[in-house]
């Protein structure tokens, strides 16, 4: 038996119709205030009554907008997922998203292949912006938006200023946080400690170092500071090699609380103390730090927050404002490790 194949109700269809044009049933149905309000709805009753499903490129084109915004990042999938900053940048995003009609889209460039495969989809213009949550890392795709006039936002600050006034930034003051930090470590007495801090190609380590220095100075030396990765077991390797070069260490400024959650299990294994022994600081305020033992005085840094605004400042600029920046605050969260 031959089943007879149903056409799809178009754009045209509808127009007859209502005996409109094509043109005015596609801005009826994307709500133009072009069309009165007693046109707009007699013509999507009669659109809804025949069924007709609108072309999701035919109404970008109608209203110049795909009501999508892209989530760049352009570090590997495992780092995305291990580290909960990402996660909650993600979270302020989406949470402010989800209150308009725009969609936002994860966009993956961590190898040539995806580098190739986003810079495509930009000159396709498949996204009305981008919220880039790793900037430091591609500055080949900055370029590329640049050129293409995409709207981005930079969730971090970075060293280049060559942006400033093209794209907007939203970020919290490494250097601020980390001075608050040493400055809480210092008041506590601690005069000879360490400090280990992610990788130094990311313009956050170097940030912080120079607000532990601006309280420390010549107390904190080279051969104190260790640049690793992010994670615990980074932290946790890189504690003991400070331990087995230095015996007088009374504190630890960590870049981030994975790291501390790691070298404070390093001290643990050495027979030592937190904080009777080694005072401990960490960075960010994610939820590890209450949950560590003992839980972690740490720099808490608003990042559902950024991301929320991000996101709002995608959307302004999407509107034809101009870009931006915005400078967060950070504060020092106390609890048993100082």
């Amino acid at each position: 038996m031959t089943v007879a194949k149903r056409n799809r109700v178009t754009l045209a269809d509808v127009a007859k119709a209502a005996n409109v044009s094509r043109s005015t049933a596609s801005r009826a149905l994307n709500n133009s205030p072009r069309i009165s309000r007693e046109t707009t709805a007699r013509i999507k009753k009669i659109a809804d009554s025949m069924g007709f499903i609108p072309n999701a490129q035919g109404r970008a084109l109608a209203v110049g907008r795909n009501e999508t915004i892209a989530i760049l990042i352009t570090e590997p999938l495992d780092e995305l997922f291990d580290d909960p900053t990402y996660a909650m940048f993600i979270s302020g995003i989406t949470e402010k998203l989800s209150e308009s009609s725009y969609l936002p889209v994860l966009l993956q460039a961590s190898t040539d292949f995806e580098h190739h495969r986003v810079q495509q989809h930009l000159e396709r213009r498949s996204f009305d912006a981008v919220i880039d949550i790793s900037p430091y890392a591609n500055n080949y795709l900055l370029e590329e938006m640049y050129k293409l006039r995409i709207p981005c936002v930079m969730l971090g600050q970075m060293e280049d200023r060559s942006y400033e006034g093209i794209f907007s930034s939203i970020y919290s003051d490494d250097t601020y946080g980390a001075r608050i930090a040493a400055q809480a470590m210092h008041d506590a007495g601690r005069r000879h400690p360490v400090s280990i801090l992610g990788p130094r190609s990311n313009p956050a380590s170097p940030d912080r170092l120079t607000g532990y220095r601006r309280v420390y100075g010549d107390e904190l030396p080279d051969d104190r500071v260790l640049f690793t990765g992010w994670d615990a077991t980074a932290g946790f390797s890189a504690m003991m090699q400070l331990l087995d070069t230095h015996d007088d260490i009374d504190g630890l400024l960590a870049g981030s609380d994975r790291i501390a959650v790691g070298a404070i299990e390093a001290i643990r294994q050495r027979g030592l103390t937190v904080p009777d022994d080694i005072a401990v600081v960490g960075f960010d305020d994610h939820p590890i730090a209450g949950r560590c033992n003992p839980p972690l005085t740490t720099v808490q840094q608003p990042l559902r927050e950024e991301g929320s605004t991000a996101a709002d400042l995608a959307m302004r600029m999407i509107d034809g404002e101009a870009a931006t920046t915005v400078i967060k605050h950070m504060t020092l969260v106390r609890r048993k490790s100082l």
